[in-house]
């Protein structure tokens, strides 16, 4: 893992989910039309379609760049069902994660909707996204990140959003 361009990887990544924002929009305006017309075929929602585009870029512009051969991340978000659930990479369908993406506070991180510190070893990086209001959103500026909270499954879990700017990202190697 070279650790050393991960923080530049991820802010390429960033820049990239905002500076192609408006051109993945205008595309899935078009998919959404065309599959709507199309008879009994099935149209991906907004969230499940970027994440399609944006775990597709995670895997090139983050992983392939600093993970070497025998090493993986995390999935970005909830990952790709491009293929309906088959695998939620988009390169390398069947490997697993060696690493994580961890975030530690600068100072302190604070829950932007509750206004409470939290203890970010409780939770996982999961996205970028962006605050509107008393909620999150997928649109730039995606100068928040989305946290989930550590070992939960199904849909009963704690989240979180902190602003970028409290958070400092790391790889850690996932223990087996």
């Amino acid at each position: 893992m070279n650790s050393k361009l991960l923080l530049q990887a991820i802010e390429n990544f960033r820049q990239h989910l905002l500076n192609g924002f408006d051109s993945f929009n205008s595309a899935y305006e078009l998919y959404s039309i065309e599959a709507s017309s199309r008879k009994g075929e099935f149209t991906e929602d907004f969230v499940d379609y970027f994440g399609d585009w944006a775990q597709s870029n995670w895997e090139l512009l983050v992983e392939r760049v600093v993970c070497s051969n025998t090493e993986s991340l995390m999935l970005y978000g909830c990952g790709s069902d491009y293929e309906c659930g088959a695998h939620s990479r988009v390169f390398h369908h069947n490997v697993q994660p060696t690493h994580q993406i961890i975030c530690l506070a600068k100072s302190s991180a604070i829950d932007t909707f509750t206004g409470n510190e939290i203890d970010l070893s409780e939770y996982e990086f999961d996205s970028f996204v962006s605050t509107n209001g008393s909620t999150y959103d997928i649109s730039p500026p995606f100068n928040h990140i989305y946290l989930t909270e550590k070992g939960a499954i199904g849909g009963d879990y704690k989240i979180a959003v902190v602003p970028i700017e409290q958070i400092t990202l790391q790889a850690q190697e996932i223990e087996s």
